[in-house]
């Protein structure tokens, strides 16, 4: 390998152990040496495994070794650390370090490293059994050699690899230290007459612009500078020993966002396809990595040309447009020739580049200004005195947002309050090291709005001196992966950011939702992810990062312990109701001025009580801020509606706007929650106080519990029931069929206006105890994890409404326990630890416990002589009967238990005549009118009642009576609208009369008079 170096680089280190001490002796070559390569078994594996590099002995470099190392050197080495892993040790785990214990040795000794003078640190790994990395070492070597970033060079390495490496089971992961925008003079370039400078240094001019620009005088080369730098590694990967016309068209077309991207779409071709077919047509040359590139004599005339373009237009700078139309304007060249080829007219191209508007975000090489090389042009990202930021920093103006523009244009939410932790927050960025804060706290805290209250901060200044002039921008995960298609598309977009963040030392990152970078771009063959390229620019501290997230999603970078180690959390905690409300009031006008609607004291007092009375799953303030912004943005469409209504009756009204009150927002949350907010209004109040009556109509014979439930619910809407607890907790006890599911659904129906708002849970389906997951959702790991519980779903959609656990007694025990918190607290956890509100349901069971023995102490005419001391001795009994069958945790939180009486023969008849009037009203519908004689009734309640079931086979029995013949009468018969049907009984059957339209007022056809024929016929 040490062959296939250049000159400048190649070199031997020895190393021998002696007496424990480590002797270093180095032949260094007639030039100076800019690269350091130790390479060797580092100790990262315990000493174990074949080097790369075949040297003497197994030492390891410390910190007194590094300096002697260091001292004998005249210049700041790139130190390059090339190690490997051992597929067979990895996987039979006979390594003698863990991996985390293999990464903080790399970072102690480039940590060393750094300290003792050089100004970056490479440390690649791969696998040595399925990966040759000789040629691309030396590939490496060559680009820093020829004047390539050392960032620029990982990346050009990377990308060799992975064009080269197509298979699962080749990888190589890099770890850069140090600063990535470092580049060495371009050695292969350099002349005789100009030796290379004893430090890292920028592009050179001398090397390839001063041959092609011989005059000074000439505008800005910046952008033409990078370009030839593109144009150049495309060479080099061609292995050409020249630059011609096609590499500038290829370098003009791997432009993010450039003129020359967008034309060539417009004209239906991918850029992409462009370079490959160029690419393919040149083939590869013969050169190596040792021999120079220079640009061919037609490549200066193009660029001279471009330059003359670009003086001719008045531009200050070689743009794209001016090299585009130098290049594409060669009639007889070999690009105008390729292109033409592929049916694209250079013309036509021409034309459409000039006239676009689009801009090539590309990284800017910083140089000298070419007027005097003692006075450096100012780069971009450079701060004014105004502190604000000057130039842009291409690709993280393209992906990021910057915040202190955004802050100097008063485009973002104000801060108020949090003195605390801003203060925190300024405090851990100041730091030396593990400056890097993670604000941790729940969705809606405000974590982003304080990382805006400091971007507004530094804008105005009131920062300490070490903050000031800094420019906060913000990036998302989305952002960086959008886009990328191929494999190293991500990785080279994320190292594009860190370097140019790290580059311009005046950039503070913001990354919300930190999460996020956890595995993302990392795939099956075990490269690194997002946090594991983060990961060195934070630790050399030169980068500054805020990140953010919620403390459930931390655990995710708690387990990346270095990730973890590089960050220091600041806890972000939920604001109290007396500071939220301070925060509304300080947002007040910024509301007023959006809606337009002027915004009371008292509105914003009820938006933090209620939204934290009824919200409980959302956080102060941005629950409060929420629920406010949809009063006005309701008070404006009420407004507009008043408006067109005044229009129609042609009236005036002096108000323009409606003021935010505290009803309006009650209003709002009762339509999020379905909750009634509001105070009882007189309507309301006259159906809750005629609720026992309206109960009594539709469920007979239980006057007793009718009163008591309607006396829980008063309670409860008047708002004097205990804080935190369900508006009523009951346990129904009574044989089958007294209406003890009935009184739910009229519960429902009456309280809550619908029977929707009933959730009926059948707890015989839960007779194993397993199958409480199907109330609450199935545990971690296991199926249906991902889909929320029968019960927990429904109670979070519709908290207002009455629960009802049917026959309770067939449950598992276990299950009971679920309820305990629910009938103490009012809330419900689900397995993905969600909290359900259950304060606002009413909660019902219904259990046949002990109710035999009711059935046989009453038979029929008993009740109505029952003492009053039976009915407390039978309660007893039943007490005595449910304290055997549950825990006594379990009753002792149910409000009321409440006994269903059996029913006897005059309530059976007023629920048969309750059940007849249904189906009156539903003849009514059709036209129809139902007289029902007492001898009708009395046949369907004997028939349909009985002591074992109660009146539960009542409806069958009215179904199979009457309503079935009845519906084939009125399907066969010509009825007239507003007849009448009568029903009797005669001899123990019942009677149906339906009276007929008389022949002369109907006009029968065919089918009619077949019907009629029937009738007569039956």
């Amino acid at each position: 390998m040490c062959t296939s170096l250049p000159e400048s680089v190649s070199r031997s280190i020895l190393y021998r152990q002696q007496a424990n001490q480590l002797e270093m002796r180095m032949r260094i070559s007639s030039e100076t040496p800019h690269v350091l390569h130790y390479a060797g078994p580092l100790p990262l594996t315990g000493g174990q495994g074949e080097p790369v590099l075949a040297l003497a002995g197994n030492s390891r470099l410390d910190g007194s070794a590094i300096e002697q190392l260091f001292q004998s050197l005249p210049r700041r080495p790139l130190v390059f650390l090339s190690y490997h892993e051992d597929e067979r040790q990895l996987r039979s785990g006979n390594t003698a370090l863990s991996q985390q214990e293999r990464d903080e040795a790399t970072e102690r000794l480039a940590s060393n490293l750094l300290t003792a003078g050089s100004g970056a640190v490479v440390a690649p790994r791969w696998p040595i059994a399925t990966v040759r990395m000789r040629e691309f070492v030396a590939l490496f070597y060559q680009d820093v050699a020829d004047g390539v970033t050392v960032g620029e060079a990982l990346r050009r390495t990377r990308y060799a690899m992975a064009q080269h490496y197509t298979d699962d089971v080749s990888w190589m992961s890099f770890m850069l230290y140090g600063d990535p925008t470092q580049r060495l003079v371009a050695s292969s370039l350099a002349t005789k007459e100009r030796p290379l400078e004893p430090q890292f240094d920028s592009f050179d001019d001398s090397h390839i612009m001063a041959p092609i620009f011989p005059s000074s005088n000439t505008p800005d080369r910046r952008f033409l500078r990078a370009v030839l730098e593109l144009a150049l590694g495309e060479a080099r990967r061609m292995h050409k020993d020249y630059l011609g016309t096609p590499h500038l068209f290829i370098a003009l077309t791997k432009l993010d966002g450039g003129c020359t991207q967008d034309a060539l779409r417009s004209l239906g071709f991918s850029p992409k396809q462009v370079r490959d077919v160029i690419r393919l047509a040149l083939g590869s040359g013969k050169a190596t990595i040792d021999t120079p590139i220079l640009p061919t004599r037609r490549c200066k005339e193009i660029l001279q040309t471009a330059e003359r373009n670009a003086v001719g237009v008045g531009s200050s700078s070689v743009d794209e447009r001016a090299i585009a139309q130098a290049v594409l304007s060669e009639g007889d060249g070999v690009t105008h020739e390729l292109l033409t080829k592929l049916g694209i007219n250079p013309a036509q191209l021409i034309d459409l580049i000039l006239q676009s508007n689009a801009r090539a975000l590309l990284e800017l090489v910083p140089s000298a200004n070419p007027g005097s090389e003692a006075v450096p042009e100012e780069l971009p990202g450079a701060i004014g005195p105004e502190g604000v930021a000057k130039g842009s920093s291409s690709v993280l103006e393209r992906l990021g947002r910057d915040l202190t523009k955004q802050a100097t244009n008063k485009q973002l939410t104000p801060l108020i309050g949090r003195e605390k932790e801003m203060r925190l927050l300024m405090q851990t960025l100041m730091l030396k090291d593990r400056n890097n804060p993670i604000l941790l706290g729940d969705s809606g805290v405000g974590k982003t709005t304080i990382v805006y209250g400091l971007a507004q901060r530094i804008v105005d200044g009131k920062v300490p001196p070490e903050l000031r002039g800094k420019r906060l921008i913000e990036l998302s995960a989305s952002s960086l992966v959008a886009g990328t298609k191929y494999r190293g598309e991500f990785e080279e977009r994320l190292l594009k950011v860190l370097e140019e963040a790290e580059g311009n030392g005046n950039i503070i990152l913001f990354i919300d939702e930190m999460h996020l970078l956890i595995g993302t771009g990392r795939a099956a063959d075990g490269s690194i992810d997002a946090a594991g390229i983060l990961k060195p620019a934070l630790a050399g501290g030169r980068l500054r990062c805020i990140g953010a997230t919620t403390p459930q999603e931390f655990r995710l970078i708690e387990k990346d312990a270095a990730m973890e180690r590089r960050l220091r959390p600041v806890l972000i905690e939920e604001p109290s109701s007396d500071e939220a409300l301070e925060i509304l009031k300080g947002m007040r006008s910024l509301y007023e001025q959006h809606h337009g609607t002027p915004i009371t004291d008292e509105a914003l007092r009820a938006a933090v009580q209620l939204s934290v009375r009824y919200l409980p799953n959302l956080r102060l303030p941005d629950k409060a801020c929420s629920v406010l912004d949809e009063a006005c943005s309701q008070a404006r469409i009420l407004l507009m509606e008043k408006e067109e209504h005044e229009e129609q009756e042609q009236q005036n009204s002096d108000e323009d706007s409606l003021s935010i009150t505290a009803p309006m927002i009650a209003e709002i949350i009762s339509h999020r929650t379905g909750i009634p907010v509001r105070a009882p209004g007189r309507e309301e109040r006259d159906r809750l106080l005629s609720l026992d009556a309206r109960l009594r109509d539709r469920v007979i014979g239980q006057d007793e519990a009718i009163v008591r439930v309607a006396q829980a619910i008063q309670v409860a809407r008047a708002g004097l029931k205990p804080r935190n607890r369900p508006s009523g907790v009951f346990l129904f006890l009574g044989p089958t069929g007294v209406g003890k599911t009935e009184l739910a659904r009229a519960l429902a129906t009456e309280v809550f206006g619908s029977p929707e708002h009933l959730i009926r849970v059948d707890m015989s389906e839960y007779m194993e105890k397993h199958a409480v997951s199907r109330m609450i959702g199935a545990p971690p790991g296991y199926v249906g994890y991902d889909q929320e519980g029968q019960l927990t779903g429904k109670l979070r959609r519709r908290p207002h409404c009455v629960v009802l656990l049917d026959e309770l007694e067939k449950a598992h025990p276990e299950v009971f326990d679920l309820f305990l918190q629910v009938f103490d607290a009012g809330r419900l956890t689900d397995a993905q630890g969600h909290t359900v509100d259950a304060q606002h349901a009413i909660w019902i069971m219904t259990s046949n416990v002990g109710t035999e023995m009711l059935g046989r102490s009453m038979p029929s005419g008993f009740r109505a002589n029952i003492k009053e001391t039976g009915e407390q001795m039978q309660r007893e009994r039943l007490m005595e009967r449910l304290r055997q069958t549950f825990r006594p945790e379990f009753l002792n939180r149910i409000d009321d238990v409440i006994i269903f009486h059996p029913l006897d023969k005059e309530q059976a008849r007023a629920i048969t005549r309750l059940q007849m009037n249904e189906l009156a009203a539903r003849l009514l519908e059709q036209g129809l009118i139902l007289h029902a004689e007492d001898s009708a009734i009395d046949l369907l309640a004997r028939e349909g009642f009985s002591q074992t079931q109660g009146a539960r086979p009542l409806r069958r029995v009215i179904e199979k009576m009457l309503t079935v013949p009845l519906s084939l009468r009125i399907l066969l018969a010509n009825i007239p609208q507003n007849g009448e049907v009568r029903v009797h009984a005669t001899n123990g059957k019942l009677e149906i009369e339906i009276p007929a339209i008389p022949a002369e007022l109907v006009e029968m056809d065919d089918d009619t008079m077949l019907a009629d024929a029937e009738l007569s016929a039956g």
